[in-house]
């Protein structure tokens, strides 16, 4: 079915393609091992902040950290190792990969299937299985609870996996279409992931609960579904607004201007056309695939701020008018 969407890519010589998607597991390692050291750093300064009764600094801690570990789950962290890009060692890819998909109640096997078909259909109506084109969909209720308890996110995530962990394929985390079928042989390695999931979360809750490392069973478990408003402005700012079914990634996927703290964070997902375009392409190598690009390119937006104002406006034209999508603007276009 994918080989009738004929995508436009922008030309860049053979040679030049080949060196960037060269990967390197220095800097794969760099930059997930960097995530691990600050996420165990995390774990330690919350259990003394807890053992000496420092609450006010702890439940600082633990907001911080819910930010930051939402970029490990599909946000980021998870999304980019699902490409099999970041290393050049699939034991290390394979392994930060299953590792981070754990501490981010995600399932391997269903983020990589799913994803697949968000790149090779992207934006397209009924065959996108992670992104709908339609007017946006997110409204200020759903905005206020991603700046407490997420709770859409965390019942979509603990419904499928409960779901799977039954032998049911039902419940999908992309709720508004089935993945695959009980009988396809991609659903028992799924299933497996969800009972080996719910097992590991609730012996772990049982261990912190019997160490009365009560902080612990927050951030290890369910740190993942509170304050997710910066995971969710950018993720949003990905596709949402502009135009679907069209075979032009830069018709349907922002580029986006940020600072270097963001784009660690994000694993350098504001370069999102690029990304569509030669996914290929590890995501440390994405500024420079861009700076090969840039002639053919839409202008990137100025920033996360300026692009979530763009789909605010956005959103209110659409509510007058449905069909009204984002066009970017092309530099040498008049």
């Amino acid at each position: 079915m994918s080989s009738k969407i004929k995508w436009y890519r922008s030309p860049i010589d053979k040679s030049e393609l080949s060196a960037l998607t060269s990967k390197s597991d220095f800097r794969a390692t760099l930059q997930a091992g960097t995530f691990l050291l600050l996420y165990i750093g995390f774990l330690a300064s919350a259990i003394y902040l807890q053992r000496n009764q420092y609450w006010i600094a702890m439940g600082v801690v633990c907001i911080i950290f819910s930010i930051f570990i939402d970029f490990f789950g599909i946000e980021a962290a998870v999304h980019e190792l699902s490409h099999r890009t970041a290393f050049k060692s699939k034991r290390m890819n394979s392994f930060f990969y299953r590792l981070f998909c754990f501490l981010t109640w995600n399932n391997p096997y269903h983020f990589k299937e799913s994803h697949n078909r968000h790149h090779q259909y992207t934006y397209y109506t009924e065959l996108d299985r992670e992104q709908i084109s339609r007017p946006i969909p997110f409204t200020i209720w759903d905005v206020a609870t991603w700046l407490s308890f997420d709770y859409k996110k965390f019942f979509r995530y603990m419904n499928m996996n409960i779901s799977y962990a039954l032998g049911s394929m039902h419940n999908d985390l992309f709720f508004w279409h089935q993945l695959v079928e009980n009988d396809d042989p991609k659903a028992q390695k799924m299933i497996n992931w969800a009972r080996f999931l719910l097992i590991g979360h609730i012996g772990l809750i049982i261990l912190f609960a019997l160490l009365k490392a009560w902080v612990l069973i927050y951030m290890v478990s369910f740190a993942y579904f509170f304050f997710t408003f910066l995971s969710h402005a950018t993720g949003i700012s990905q596709h949402t607004g502009l135009r679907g079914d069209v075979p032009d990634w830069r018709m349907n996927s922002f580029t986006i201007d940020m600072g270097p703290f963001l784009r660690f964070l994000y694993w350098n997902m504001n370069y999102h056309t690029e990304h569509h375009m030669y996914a290929g392409v590890p995501f440390y190598n994405l500024p420079k695939l861009r700076k090969k690009l840039i002639s053919d390119l839409q202008k990137p937006m100025p920033g996360l701020p300026s692009t979530i104002a763009c789909i605010i406006d956005t959103y209110k034209k659409q509510r007058q008018d449905p069909d009204y999508r984002y066009e970017p603007e092309f530099p040498n276009r008049t």
